[in-house]
């Protein structure tokens, strides 16, 4: 009598698994989709935090945190930094109006005025804790051996301002050793640029608008509504993901088009600034301020960079 039981041949058996290993990618980029979604939509909202925040302290003090760099005998601080101060204090436990941030006077000095004693002085931390991660240059940056005009690298910090602190986003993609000798994976430092409402969209040394396109004058930064320099020391910092690939030997985490480091600039005022009147451009949150995180992959100006004013 014929054995009527049938099997699965050869061919049969490769279709079956072909489809199931189709279905897996197919669900694993759904889930990573879905994952990216997910960090944004968390993003959006502690950028909305930070926006209440802001105006919390704007309320108490009379007007935003500055976001100039100032460069002292520490070194430079950045409106980064200056912003992580206002929020959380340099301790992490509320910021003390006694500091002074100006020309020519090292950052942290003196450091009395974030000790216990001086917690009666301090208003506490405008923003929670939970929503981003709260840092030093040197946790971030310690070992490193490219320094600049904020980090110097070494063993122990060199300089004041390497104990500054600074708030970082949701995409925890590097994986850095703590100056605790810790672990940990961490997001990019957010950019804070406070916006000169004095000022008429951007204009060159002349006093007459620009387009960035036809001339991204460095010399004329200063007299534009929002600054590139005022974070430029923390672009210039290492890549935390990888030390080691700088794009095209530069340090700077905006992409250098043609490798001569001058569109850094144009990129960033093109991406926060928008058309109106043919060529001329009118920046968003023009009176306000500006916060960026550099999104998943870790650099700034490109497509998935978050700000504020796309939430």
């Amino acid at each position: 009598m014929r054995n009527k039981n049938k099997a699965f041949t050869l061919i049969e058996l490769l279709v079956v698994i072909s489809i199931i290993a189709m279905l897996v990618a197919i669900l694993s980029v759904a889930q990573k989709k879905v994952k990216l979604v997910s960090k944004n939509l968390k993003q959006k909202a502690a950028f909305h935090a930070g926006e209440i925040s802001l105006e919390l302290f704007s309320k108490d003090f009379g007007d935003y945190p500055d976001s100039s760099q100032i460069v002292g005998a520490g070194g430079a601080i950045t409106g980064a930094q200056r912003i992580a101060e206002a929020f959380f204090g340099r301790d992490d436990r509320g910021f003390n109006p006694k500091t002074k941030w100006h020309p020519g006077r090292d950052a942290l000095v003196p450091q009395d005025i974030y000790t216990d004693l001086t917690l009666k002085d301090r208003k506490k931390p405008y923003f929670q804790r939970k929503r981003v991660g709260f840092y030093t240059v040197y946790d971030l940056w310690a070992g490193n051996t490219a320094p600049s005009s904020i980090y110097s690298s070494g063993a122990a910090p060199a300089s004041a301002t390497e104990v500054t602190p600074i708030f970082t986003d949701v995409f925890l993609r590097n994986k850095v050793t703590l100056a605790s000798g810790e672990r940990a994976k961490v997001g990019m430092p957010i950019l804070y640029f406070k916006a000169d409402s004095t000022k008429k969209f951007r204009v060159d040394a002349a006093g007459v608008a620009v387009d960035p396109i036809t001339n991204a004058n460095s010399a004329a930064y200063s007299q534009w509504v929002y600054n590139f320099q005022d974070n430029l020391p923390i672009l210039q910092l290492p890549w935390l993901r990888d030390t080691t690939a700088q794009p095209n030997g530069l340090a700077l985490h905006y992409p250098d088009k043609d490798g001569t480091g001058k569109d850094n600039a144009q990129i960033f005022y093109e991406q926060l600034t928008q058309r109106q009147d043919g060529n001329f451009f009118k920046p968003y949150n023009k009176s306000t301020f500006i916060l960026i995180s550099a999104g998943y992959d870790g650099i700034y100006g490109t497509k998935d960079d978050l700000t504020n004013f796309d939430n």
